[in-house]
């Protein structure tokens, strides 16, 4: 994260002293960046910030407050765009948000963040633009091969393990492009926020302060980008506008995961074409698994063999003495394809879908928690693993992609 950067001055002005402390805690081990801190609110600052030359300024502020913004506003007219400024707020509204984006701070992150959110962000600020340009996402795609075979719980786990891997630990954004019927917001207890209306005539209007107001975070810093569910609106979205968000979504999170709809739209192919894993999630039914082999080949027709469908088989069951499917005739069925079986752990599922939590705050030990990691995060399960690149890349992945 240094190269090309060199030592820098930050100033930290908040009256929140755990923010402060945390803050100064993740800058501590930092060679290249110096931090002060002002614990005053954003009203009371006079000279502070014309005493020394700081490299960026982070400003924790109401922005719902009318006053809060004017004292900004005064300062970003001293400041004369000699230094970025990078807003930290609890409180937001519609209003204020757009007054942000018109005063052009930096970057806009809403509380609760993490602290790795807050560095990251900081160091893109003095980095400048053209960040975004190189930025390489690793995007993990779950489409179901039937209804309730518990895509969405498998999606949402995947996110908590990668959030938290030891080898792939970085931010994390789930984006569940259910937009009539899904559920990732509501399994987690979270306010689903993303109004896609507000962008479907002018996808360009979405950008990183927008963005960041309509995500729902969750308490381990796991982001969720969910629309409100609208079952009796059988609708569907331009390409451009779902390319927009999953370039944006890409550019400033370093996991992405996609809860993919049952119906294919004009924009599948597109997302298919730019994920770094295709999950497709069945369960051990004779109709199921057929239906998951032609829809496999259904990817192949449509995105060719640039996308490797990678199955996974949900409530799975070794069975050996009666007559149900067994291991040996999914694999059959599935070839290469089949890349694990996630234990059958209704009871648990259920409790945590009931309680709004992810599974490992239940049972850290859990099958179905291990069983997945295996699949996901095969480098702690084995310590192997390659990275692949993404082709998220502010629309230049899937144009390139497109054009060849």
């Amino acid at each position: 994260m240094a190269n090309g950067i060199k030592t820098r001055k930050i100033l930290l002005v908040s009256t929140d002293r755990t923010f402060v402390q945390d803050t100064r805690t993740a800058f501590a081990a930092s060679e290249i960046i110096q931090l002060s801190a002002v614990e005053k609110n954003v009203t009371e600052l006079r000279g502070e910030i014309q005493e020394a030359d700081f490299g960026a300024i982070i400003v924790d502020m109401d922005a719902a407050r009318l006053e809060e913004v004017e004292s900004l506003q005064r300062i970003m007219r001293r400041l004369e765009g000699k230094a970025p400024v990078v807003v930290v707020t609890q409180e937001f509204n519609a209003a204020a948000v757009r007054i942000l984006v018109q005063l052009k701070v930096a970057d806009f992150l809403v509380k609760p963040i993490t602290t790795a959110d807050l560095v990251r962000s900081v160091v893109r600020t003095l980095q400048g633009p053209g960040r975004e340009e190189n930025t390489e996402s690793q995007i993990y795609t779950f489409m179901p091969a039937a209804g309730g075979v518990g895509t969405t719980t498998l999606a949402l786990q995947t996110a908590f393990q990668l959030h938290h891997s030891v080898t792939r630990g970085a931010s994390t954004c789930v984006v569940d492009l259910n937009f009539q019927q899904g559920a990732c917001a509501e399994y987690l207890d979270l306010e689903p926020r993303f109004d896609i209306t507000e962008i479907e005539n002018q996808p360009e209007r979405l950008d990183r302060q927008l963005l960041d107001v309509m995500l729902s975070k969750h308490a381990s810093g796991l982001c969720v980008l969910a629309a409100p569910t609208r079952p009796s609106e059988m609708r569907s979205f331009k390409t451009d506008v779902v390319v927009r968000m999953l370039d944006l979504v890409s550019a400033y999170f370093d996991n992405v995961v996609i809860d993919m709809p049952r119906t294919w739209f004009p924009w599948t192919e597109t997302v298919l074409l730019g994920s770094n894993k295709l999950y497709i999630v069945a369960e051990m039914t004779v109709p199921c698994l057929r239906h998951t082999q032609r829809l496999i080949q259904a990817v192949y027709e449509t995105a060719g063999k640039e996308v490797k469908p990678n199955v996974i088989v949900n409530r799975f069951e070794q069975k050996m003495f009666d007559n149900g499917i067994k291991q040996a005739d999914v694999q059959e069925i599935l070839g290469e394809h089949f890349v694990g079986g996630i234990s059958n752990n209704y009871r648990l599922v259920r409790e945590a879908v009931d309680r709004g939590v992810p599974l490992h705050e239940i049972d850290p030990n859990a099958n179905v928690v291990n069983d997945l990691k295996k699949i996901i995060l095969p480098e702690e399960a084995a310590a192997t693993g390659t990275k692949s690149k993404s082709l998220f890349g502010l629309g230049k992945g899937f144009l390139k992609r497109k054009a060849g």
